[in-house]
């Protein structure tokens, strides 16, 4: 059990919560951390080469065999030796020099933040356990890919949700249980794919409805009586077992029924707007050549295999009721979606309309009867469009985004490919989770870049390259764990007209190996492994 004052106040809120959301507090909060953890990513913990403590880390793409720190153990006062000419005139001379420099640093905290174990990647949030890439956040345990969140427990991904459990996807969401990509809905439970909905339980896909069972709208009271004992079962379950069924698992066991389904949609066809994936290619050369001093030639897909290392990309796979493409992917809380019910989006807004539980079905439902009464309902899209986006294409999320290809959750950006979500950014390529950031590539976790390449974990930082847990670098590369250079090379600072040559010779070097090979054989997740490969010359 735990025990510390972190652990000691969540453990209060999440009571609170529970009596918030349920009606009666349930135990624990210790003793649902499997349960809570489910929608997480694994979590990646590596001890410390500096102190064998367990550093928790918010990604698991590092090599394995690298050393590893945790964020208080880093002496960002370090002055490191400049290297010479010759130890930077090419790419092995470089990485057998640097190799003792590469630590990858876990147990990231910022800002004002307080309160705060096992996590990483936490800016300016309090009380938060076991969770990963947290910012302005309070009260948040077992969850991950939260911003402007409040008491929110075994969560992933969203912003601005307050009193939520087990949930996935929100967006400005209230007092919600099991809701899975639902923007804007409040006092929600065991749904998925609403929007502006409010008082809902086991619904799919309707938009601006409330007093939902099953897709059909009750009035009020009787809502409220089928409500009050769901949440009696749903409790005294909790209690006794200490986890219940996801929405997903109360769905996967139940046959869906296709004639119904498809007689829904009547035989409609939506006539599909053009979409032009050469403005995404010209974005894709204009901010190569910004990048690597050139522009890369062909189209933009010849680089997929590259793009896509690290991140999570959609493919397609058909609807199951008129086999147009939708997309898919790997990104939690949607690559747990049942493929037997993947419909695209406007299929789902229709089926949403049509296919409905009966007033009976809705008074008898519970927990043990659900899968058999919600088979003939539920049906699931992976993809969502909030405000005005255009030209999205092979895009699983778009909220008033555009000329967007092949990525998960566009927000506010436009100009962006291959990419796992660019939020308020443009001329991203290969990114994962990057915000407020433009004409970079193959970067992570990272907010405020400009023309960087294989930065993760970065914030304002310009022209850098190859470069971890960095702040306030201009025209950097190979830099770890520090802040505040300019014309640096290994953290150590080597003056403008050395750095001018030193990255056209990084420049020239990965366009031929991109020209030559379509990818480039370096990553800033595997550079901190090199040290097995190069004997280092100086210490």
């Amino acid at each position: 059990m735990e025990s510390t004052g972190t652990y000691s106040e969540l453990n209060n809120q999440w009571k609170s919560t529970c009596r918030l959301l349920l009606g009666t507090d349930v135990g624990e909060l210790a003793d649902y951390k499997d349960w809570l953890m489910e929608l997480n990513n694994p979590r990646f913990v590596r001890k410390s080469s500096v102190s064998e403590n367990e550093v928790a880390f918010a990604s698991s793409e590092f090599c394995d065999s690298a050393k590893f720190i945790g964020m208080g153990e880093i002496d960002f006062n370090k002055k490191f030796e400049t290297l010479t000419i010759n130890e930077i005139k090419d790419i092995d001379s470089l990485l057998g020099s640097l190799s003792e420099r590469f630590s990858y640093c876990g147990n990231i905290i910022l800002g004002n933040s307080k309160f705060v174990e096992k996590s990483s990647n936490v800016s300016n949030s309090f009380f938060v356990l076991d969770s990963v890439k947290i910012d302005s956040c309070k009260n948040i345990a077992y969850s991950q890919y939260l911003r402007l969140c409040e008491n929110v427990f075994g969560t992933n991904e969203g912003g601005e949700g307050r009193f939520c459990i087990r949930c996935s996807i929100l967006f400005k969401n209230t007092r919600c249980f099991e809701l899975w990509n639902s923007p804007v809905c409040s006092d929600s439970y065991y749904s998925y794919g609403l929007e502006n909905c409010r008082e809902a339980f086991f619904s799919f896909n309707a938009v601006g409805k409330s007093h939902l069972i099953g897709n059909l709208t009750l009035p009020k009271d009787k809502y409220l009586a089928i409500k009050q004992k769901l949440l009696f079962e749903i409790s005294e379950r909790l209690i006794r077992d200490k986890r219940l069924p996801s929405l997903m698992g109360l769905i996967t066991g139940a046959e869906p029924n296709y004639k119904e389904a498809t007689a829904a949609l009547g035989g409609t066809t939506n006539t599909e707007i053009p979409k032009d994936k050469k403005i995404i290619s010209d974005s894709f050369s204009k901010t190569s050549a910004l990048i690597f001093g050139k522009p890369l030639s062909g189209d933009i897909d010849d680089y997929a295999e590259w793009l896509s290392a690290h991140v999570v990309v959609p493919h397609t796979i058909p609807s199951v009721l008129s086999g147009k493409p939708v997309p898919m992917s790997k990104w939690p809380g949607l690559s747990q979606i049942p493929p037997n019910r993947v419909v695209t989006y406007s299929e789902a807004l229709e089926l949403a309309e049509k296919l409905q539980m009966s007033e009976q079905d809705a008074e008898q439902i519970s927990l043990n009867s659900a899968p058999h009464t919600l088979g003939r309902i539920a049906y699931f899209t992976p993809e969502h469009m909030v405000g005005t986006n255009d030209n999205l294409i092979e895009c699983q999320w778009g909220s008033t985004a555009a000329n967007c290809y092949r990525s998960v959750i566009c927000v506010y950006s436009k100009n962006c490919a291959y990419s796992s979500w660019p939020r308020s950014s443009e001329y991203l390529f290969g990114c994962g989770i990057v915000f407020e950031s433009g004409f970079s590539m193959k970067c992570y976790d990272s907010v405020k870049l400009t023309r960087c390449l294989e930065v993760d974990g970065g914030r304002d930082c310009a022209d850098t390259y190859f470069s971890h847990n960095v702040e306030g670098l201009s025209q950097c590369a190979f830099c770890f764990n520090t802040k505040s250079k300019r014309y640096a090379v290994g953290n150590a600072e080597i003056g403008q007209d050395k750095f001018a040559g030193f990255k056209k010779m990084i420049q020239e070097w990965a366009i031929d190996e991109l020209e030559r090979k379509k990818k480039v054989g370096l990553s800033i997740y595997d550079i901190g492994c090199m040290v097995n490969q190069f004997q280092n010359p100086r210490h």
